[in-house]
């Protein structure tokens, strides 16, 4: 495959140091984590890593911007009621229908009380009932929702104690209604209040990172610049130009009406709003309540979110995804059904992705929509990795709904979070579903602010360009790297299942080459030190992925580093490390990777597995296919002459990978460190001392 003609500029690779912001730019959503030590650190709650990281992921991490403006909304409130006598806290949504699902989240999870709600779904909105109460007597007395009267931002408010900060972070984490750093710096602007960006403490010439030059005068620039409005709520003119832009630019490359696409504030929030979607569809249907499943083993929050039961009607987890897994789903649903005097199977929505993070699986979405088809359910597929410049799965209304994180490769530079959804018009509930998806998703903008709509509108520009390029030397770089000795396996469509991912390739789209998209993962061999191999690549290290720039991290750590036997249930080894190809060119990023194995090699032949896989908790911990008491996993056994394997249902699962009870089992525990004071990362509100976020990944 060849490389379109392009302005894309090659700069010398560099690894940047601990902490600094990814790109170096104020509403970077990434941060340098360079050595696997720092990984270790982190998860280990070692404050000298937390506080050197000027930010993180923006679902995981509270920007500085946003703790700046949770100060204000509390001085705020404190004037407003005088007479509070206990310590506050309080976490920022994105607007008042947000917030008042926070809220309820909250009182549900915590306080356990269903009397006190503002609404009693979280598929249903009821705005009226709280426009005449003031905040004392607003549903629940201790958790209030304030108006900034800026931006959109509303607060809630909450006491300062650990379980219900926890109970907040996890709603902002699992659900993706964020407030994003430029909406927060419009509402600081719109307050008059002070505050220092971020990177105003690095210097200007670290990290030079590929990207697209934005004039013909600065072409060795190393990213394109940032919209001139993107931070700056004065000089906005037009509010819909960017918002219909983007979505004009998403429906064009998807072939769906621009009507079928809705915006998101994360991409996170693109699933969030799909589920709510598929809930709110089941209930104007007058269906009884039903859950959700998950196929194959996904992003970590989609699964978290499924499985809170404040959010969802429970979860089915079939964590291979494949032609197994199928056979369980339909004897599951089969039965279901029979035992159901209305025929119903009880699922509601089926979530997976295409391909899989981190494995990059492929799911057969010809046998799940015929499953959908029967059992009545809706298909919702998060095509992020696969793109939808790559793979069509629309058509022929096979998805019905297709869930996007634009944060990612479309909008490429790395500065702006924001997500979409969109709907096949040739779905059986097409029409009902864009109807809905209006009423429960405040129209087809939903929260997105209009700074980041415009930096997305911007930086979009050359997608197509860019995801062509990325496209090529990915598929290179994982050929070449197949190849190599020291490597045990390469997880890329091309290799997983190139057969069912190819049925949906997407080869008639102008000024683009198709390709198996930019991520994959590798396991070295045992001979090799996935340590030392990490610690010397000279290529950006941190979370997130689709940066303009090269962006490895050793995903299974991050993502799982306490539940390191749940993820090795499902064939997800700790030694996984996940690259995310950038602009540079093939044989510009070539000798970097074969410097890095070359020096990874052992003398003798197998690693030490105390240091090399996690460096602090003594090794890996075996997985055996045994029954976790109190989280629903079944282990392999003969149910209907069928063998099953591993999956997690209903009830326990959701509460111990997210909520503020910690399992014992080791397959779902979530640990909170103490730090020794406040940081962007460290903390969750300005009003708690310092308990430390244990996830900034994605």
């Amino acid at each position: 495959m060849s490389a379109p003609t392009s302005s894309f500029s090659s700069s010398p690779l560099t690894s940047p140091p601990l902490g600094q912001p990814l790109p170096l730019d104020e509403h970077a959503c990434s941060v340098a984590m360079p050595k696997w030590s720092h990984i270790v650190g982190y998860e280990e709650g070692d404050p000298n890593v937390a506080m050197a990281l000027a930010c993180g992921y923006p679902r995981f991490v509270y920007h500085p911007y946003l703790q700046r403006l949770m100060s204000h909304a509390l001085e705020k409130y404190s004037k407003l009621n005088p007479e509070a006598t206990k310590n506050q806290d309080c976490i920022l949504m994105p607007s008042k229908p947000a917030a008042n699902r926070c809220r309820d989240f909250i009182v549900k999870a915590y306080y356990d009380s269903d009397g006190d709600l503002i609404s009693p779904d979280n598929c249903v909105d009821v705005e009226d009932r709280c426009d005449h109460l003031d905040m004392e007597t607003q549903g629940h007395r201790r958790v209030k929702v304030m108006d900034l009267e800026s931006a959109g931002v509303h607060a809630v408010i909450f006491p300062a104690e650990t379980g219900v900060a926890i109970e907040a972070k996890s709603y902002w984490q699992h659900t993706g209604e964020i407030v994003s750093s430029r909406r927060a710096a419009s509402a600081l602007q719109e307050l008059n209040i002070s505050y220092e960006k971020i990177t105003a403490s690095f210097p200007s010439d670290l990290c030079p990172i590929l990207g697209k030059s934005s004039s013909k005068s600065d072409s060795d620039y190393c990213l394109h610049k940032s919209h001139p409005s993107s931070s700056n709520i004065g000089t906005l003119t037009d509010r819909g130009v960017a918002f219909d832009t983007v979505r004009s630019r998403i429906s064009e490359i998807s072939g769906q009406p621009v009507d079928n696409v809705f915006l998101c504030p994360s991409g996170m929030q693109s699933i969030h709003a799909a589920l709510r979607l598929s809930r709110r569809l089941r209930h104007e249907q007058h269906k009884p309540k039903g859950e959700t499943a998950v196929f194959g083993f996904p992003y970590l929050d989609t699964l978290k979110m499924a499985g809170r039961k404040e959010l969802s009607d429970g979860v089915e987890f079939f964590g291979f995804g494949d032609a197994r897994d199928i056979n369980t789903l339909k004897f599951l649903l089969k039965t279901r059904a029979e035992a159901s005097k209305s025929k119903d199977a009880g699922i509601t929505c089926l979530f997976t992705e295409f391909p899989s993070n981190p494995l990059l699986n492929v799911p057969d979405l010809i046998k799940l929509r015929a499953l959908a088809d029967e059992y009545n359910f809706l298909l919702a597929v998060d095509d992020t990795l696969g793109n939808f410049a790559n793979v069509d799965l629309l058509a022929n209304g096979v998805a019905d709904v297709i869930c996007t994180s634009l944060t990612k490769l479309f909008n490429g530079r790395g500065d702006a979070i924001a997500g979409s959804v969109v709907i096949g018009k040739e779905g059986r509930y097409a029409d009902e579903l864009v109807r809905l998806l209006k009423t429960v998703h405040n129209g087809n903008h939903g929260d997105l602010w209009i700074t980041d709509a415009q930096a997305l509108a911007h930086n979009s520009e050359d997608f197509l360009e860019r995801s062509s390029r990325i496209n090529e030397t990915a598929e290179r770089l994982a050929d070449w790297l197949k190849e190599r000795d020291e490597v045990e396996s390469v997880f890329y469509p091309k290799f997983t299942q190139p057969d069912l991912y190819n049925r949906f390739a997407r080869k008639n789209v102008d000024n683009h080459t198709f390709g198996y998209g930019g991520l994959f993962a590798v396991v070295l061999k045992e001979n090799v030190c996935e340590r030392t191999f990490y610690d010397s690549l000279e290529i950006c290290k941190g979370p997130s992925l689709g940066t303009n720039f090269t962006l490895a991290c050793p995903y299974t750590l991050l993502a799982h580093y306490h539940e390191l036997e749940f993820a090795q249930a499902y064939d997800v080894s700790p030694r996984l490390i996940r690259v995310a190809v950038g602009l540079e060119e093939f044989e510009q990023i070539k000798p970097v990777f074969e410097r890095a194995l070359e020096s990874a090699k052992l003398e003798g032949a197998k690693r030490n597995t105390e240091t090399n896989t996690t460096g602090a908790t003594g090794g890996v911990r075996s997985y055996s296919t045994r029954a976790f008491d109190g989280v629903g996993v079944m282990g392999w056994r003969v149910q209907g002459g069928l063998r099953q394997r591993p999956r997690i249902r209903t009830g326990g699962f959701g509460a111990g990978l997210g909520s503020r009870r910690t399992m014992t089992s080791g397959i779902a525990r979530t640990t909170f460190r103490a730090t020794a004071r406040r940081s962007p990362v460290a903390a969750f509100g300005v009003g708690l001392s310092a308990i430390a976020i244990s996830k900034l990944w994605k």
